[in-house]
């Protein structure tokens, strides 16, 4: 039997209360409030047959783009599949790529979750999963127009509208459409005042136009919700930090750090992530964050699945480099470097270059992580995240370069740090905004 989500999408269920369950748990996590999970447990429970459930909670999972949490995304796609109730079609398809994703293989099911919401383009669900999944991708173009191919099914007053407007911000912003991503993000929000995407969103234009003063107020001021209960408090702190590092105040990037970013007991790895890549900028303007190191290389070694995500796995690098502890920087690169060459995930070919650069560094040979680094700058993108989480590795080739004594390489870099925001920047701000992570 059928029942229909507010979006008109239908859910093989029998029970008009897992249909409740169903969009409660997904306002939840369309807001990235905490937590979806614990609404849609008891739905399942109750209704062991309810397909969409089943999938909703292997998304879930899967999201946490965490290693650790694959068997539960599994087990979730297994209970689906044994539902006594027939699938139809739109969950017979968000099904097939799930499975995919969950047995590692995140470039095929990013390509038939693409090929999901075109031809359901009211899936707010598996619209905002493939979103996510680009992003992890590196498909910059796509976190655009993935969304942009799907607006013209959706209008003002449909249930979730705003939470794809926050999206399709995002996704402009990160495609340097600064204007019409603020816009869009700041009505995505008179629309679902807790979208911590569209928040996020326009942080990050805020950010990459060096328009730090009013990224800060914007974080702090009036959109603070995000600030607890929330799965990306975390990554939008980090936001804040980074801002605090433009504006020259370090101390206050560091206090933001220890307050809000290291890892707790409740941390997953996008968490860690972003512990990594703030301390690592801190090291690189040389601010002494050694004894930090320790306590999240620790985390790391507990949580890493090494071979899934390249991205998860050099921020997890990183941590062992600023630990010190050789032997273990030794192990993990032995476990990337383990991962077959034809495996599915992005960048694995470029990922033994990356981490010998990183490990280099660590060691201060300067001049050979420089010279690494350089042939991939052309192509960060395949490393995965945002403009903001990839320009690490710029920040790290610029400061090996400086390091290693090699002023015509350091000026270069220098000077293309500064020129990609040459157009959005008074040129006095430069200086600054080229130290900005």
């Amino acid at each position: 039997m059928n029942h229909y989500d507010a979006r008109g999408e239908a859910l093989s269920t029998e029970q008009l209360a897992s249909v409740a369950a169903y969009e409660q748990a997904l306002d939840l996590f369309n807001s990235l409030r905490l937590d979806p999970v614990t609404v849609l447990q008891p739905a399942l429970e109750a209704d062991p047959d309810f397909i969409s459930g089943h999938l909703m909670m292997a998304g879930f999972m899967l999201s946490a783009f965490d290693g650790q949490l694959l068997p539960a995304a599994r087990a979730s796609l297994e209970a689906a599949s044994a539902s006594h109730l027939r699938p139809n079609v739109r969950e017979h398809s968000f099904q097939a790529a799930l499975q995919l994703w969950a047995d590692g293989d995140l470039g095929r099911a990013n390509r038939l979750l693409g090929r999901h919401v075109i031809d359901h383009p009211r899936d707010l669900f598996a619209l905002q999963l493939t979103h996510m999944s680009d992003l992890v991708l590196g498909q910059t173009t796509m976190l655009r127009d993935r969304v942009g191919r799907a607006l013209c099914q959706w209008k003002e007053g449909d249930a979730g509208y705003g939470y794809v407007l926050g999206m399709y911000a995002f996704g402009l912003e990160e495609c340097n459409e600064y204007t019409r991503a603020e816009s869009l993000g700041r009505h995505a929000l008179d629309l679902h005042a807790h979208d911590t995407w569209a928040v996020h969103a326009v942080a990050h234009v805020y950010e990459m136009q060096g328009r730090v003063d009013e990224g800060i107020r914007w974080l702090t001021t009036g959109t603070a919700h995000w600030q607890q209960d929330n799965a990306l408090a975390v990554h939008n702190h980090w936001h804040l930090a980074l801002m605090h590092l433009s504006n020259e105040d370090p101390a206050s990037a560091l206090a933001l750090y220890d307050r809000a970013i290291a890892p707790g007991a409740a941390s997953m790895a996008m968490d860690l992530v972003d512990a990594s890549a703030l301390l690592w900028r801190l090291g690189l303007r040389g601010v002494d964050v050694a004894s930090r190191w320790t306590v999240l290389a620790s985390r790391w070694r507990e949580q890493a699945v090494w071979g899934w995500s390249v991205f998860n796995d050099v921020h997890a690098l990183v941590a062992l480099v600023g630990d010190g502890d050789a032997a273990k920087v030794a192990a993990a690169r032995r476990a990337v470097e383990a991962v077959p060459p034809t495996a599915p995930a992005p960048w694995w070919s470029e990922a033994g270059s990356l981490c010998e650069a990183v490990t280099a560094f660590g060691e201060g040979r300067y001049a050979h992580c420089a010279e690494l680094l350089l042939p991939l700058l052309p192509d960060t993108h395949g490393f995965g995240g945002s403009q903001a989480q990839r320009s690490l590795i710029h920040l790290t080739a610029t400061e090996a370069a400086r390091r290693a004594g090699d002023a015509a390489l350091w000026q270069a870099l220098r000077s293309e740090g500064m020129a990609r925001k040459t157009s959005i920047a008074p040129v006095a701000h430069h200086e600054r905004l080229l130290r900005a992570a």
